[in-house]
């Protein structure tokens, strides 16, 4: 029984490589505004291709050496979208192209790291995936049914496809009411740590830009002005609600004439 499970890793990493290089070629990320280097579009595919011919080499060969590729391949992985959910940013890892969009988080991390598992615990199987399936009974097909369920459970991208194909639209072009907008503002995280710092219930301006809409309410924070810029997605209810402040600093006692200027700040 150990000795099949172990055997049957190696076709099933060969699917993950397979799916994974064929989003990347199919689904790319928008690369049209400045993006992380591992998801500009030139290092996209050269993954990818990396990760077809990682499979290809898996069915077809049991070379020591392509096991050893797997597994530096999957925990070079892990690390990456590791790093990723440490440092809190909002860039996707791209492991499935551009449904890998969402920021990395503890479901990426433990679905990398099982796969690095199964890389290593496939490393001294005799046989090539090809092999291993042609031998495959019934018990064997069960066993690799359960853990891609195991996997699609742990796979964040499924939502983003099933969200995608009910609604076929590009986001830059829905027609969302400004109600809808103010809606999705009041309930999320960046207001509610904001909503104190606001001078004013009412915004100064709103204007609409691609796949967000952004508001701007007069705001002070610790006796400074400020205007406190929301950027509130119209693609649907998964992309967060993001916030910026945008800093008036005063010329008083300039002895040039370069007037007040102003600061842009995340928060």
């Amino acid at each position: 029984m150990i000795d099949m499970l172990r055997s049957l890793q190696i076709p099933f990493l060969a699917s993950v490589l397979f799916l994974a290089c064929a989003a990347k070629l199919t689904i790319p990320g928008d690369d049209a505004e400045p993006v992380a280097p591992h998801r500009r579009r030139p290092f996209v595919y050269g993954v990818a291709i990396a990760e077809g011919t990682l499979g290809i080499a898996l069915l077809i060969t049991p070379s020591g050496f392509v096991r050893l590729a797997c597994v530096v391949f999957f925990a070079s992985a892990t690390w990456i979208i590791g790093d990723l959910a440490r440092r809190g940013v909002e860039e996707g890892c791209g492991c499935f192209g551009g449904l890998s969009a969402a920021p990395a988080g503890r479901r990426g991390i433990v679905r990398a790291a099982l796969l690095t598992v199964a890389a290593v615990a496939s490393a001294g199987v005799p046989d090539g995936g090809a092999a291993v399936l042609a031998r495959a009974g019934a018990g064997a097909v069960l066993l690799l049914a359960a853990e891609t369920a195991l996997l699609v459970v742990l796979s964040p991208e499924l939502a983003l496809a099933v969200e995608r194909s009910r609604n076929t639209t590009p986001c830059e072009l829905l027609d969302v009411p400004l109600a809808d907008t103010y809606e999705r503002l009041y309930e999320s995280d960046a207001w509610r740590e904001h909503e104190d710092d606001l001078a004013s219930a009412r915004p100064t301006e709103t204007w609409r830009e691609l796949c967000h809409r952004y508001v701007v309410y007069p705001g002070r924070i610790d006796d400074r002005p400020v205007d406190v810029v929301f950027a509130v997605p119209v693609d649907g209810r998964r992309a967060q609600v993001r916030v910026g402040l945008v800093w008036e600093s005063g010329c008083e006692g300039q002895d040039d004439d370069s007037g007040p200027r102003r600061v842009y700040t995340s928060a």
